[in-house]
């Protein structure tokens, strides 16, 4: 994986970027709320899937959870940051059958504690071609949030997270200043 405090040098952020002008609005949406039901999660769905090019598909059937099941799913996450990886999973079965999709809500939910997760930034992590089997891999997500938590406790950090927020042009939490350099330095985009 390429040094992301080298990255983050030359990375260059437009700050009128639709995908970082609605970042803090899809954030405040989720921060004013302490518990999740159905509306909540239709919604939240849905309004990150704004920022992705694939439509949305929620799977209502027997083998997924229910709307209702999804609510408390997502409720427990901002309560604890903490979902087992089969709740993970139940969720990304829920939504699209996806784990990007499910990152991205959970980021929203619980922004210090769920990293989003695409393609590009498993590009960058794992240095390999973003098959979909590889990149909605629960075990694959928890190495790479292990990774963050690991970059958060380097020295450079603290100047690192200070010079995106700058760039940003508003404060982000450490896991989304990490991802923000892996999405925009995916090692295709670069060649």
């Amino acid at each position: 994986m390429q040094d992301v405090f080298i990255l983050e040098s030359t990375t260059k952020i437009n700050p009128k970027d639709s995908y970082i002008v609605s970042y803090p609005y899809l954030l405040d949406y989720f921060s004013k709320k302490t518990s999740y039901e159905v509306e909540d999660v239709v919604c939240g769905t849905h309004m990150v899937y704004g920022w992705m090019p694939t439509i949305l598909d929620l799977y209502l059937g027997p083998s997924v959870p229910t709307l209702d099941e999804a609510a408390e799913l997502l409720s427990e996450a901002k309560r604890s940051g903490t979902l087992t990886d089969n709740e993970l999973g139940k969720l990304a079965s829920l939504i699209n059958n996806s784990l990007v999709g499910t990152s991205k809500l959970l980021h929203f939910i619980a922004p210090d504690k769920f990293a989003i997760w695409d393609s590009r930034v498993y590009s960058f992590v794992f240095n390999e071609r973003p098959y979909h089997e590889r990149v909605n891999q629960v075990q694959k997500y928890r190495k790479y949030l292990g990774t963050l938590n690991e970059l958060q406790g380097d020295h450079k950090f603290s100047q690192f997270h200070f010079s995106m927020n700058k760039k940003i042009g508003y404060g982000v939490s450490a896991l989304r200043a990490l991802e923000l350099v892996m999405y925009l330095n995916d090692p295709k985009l670069r060649s």
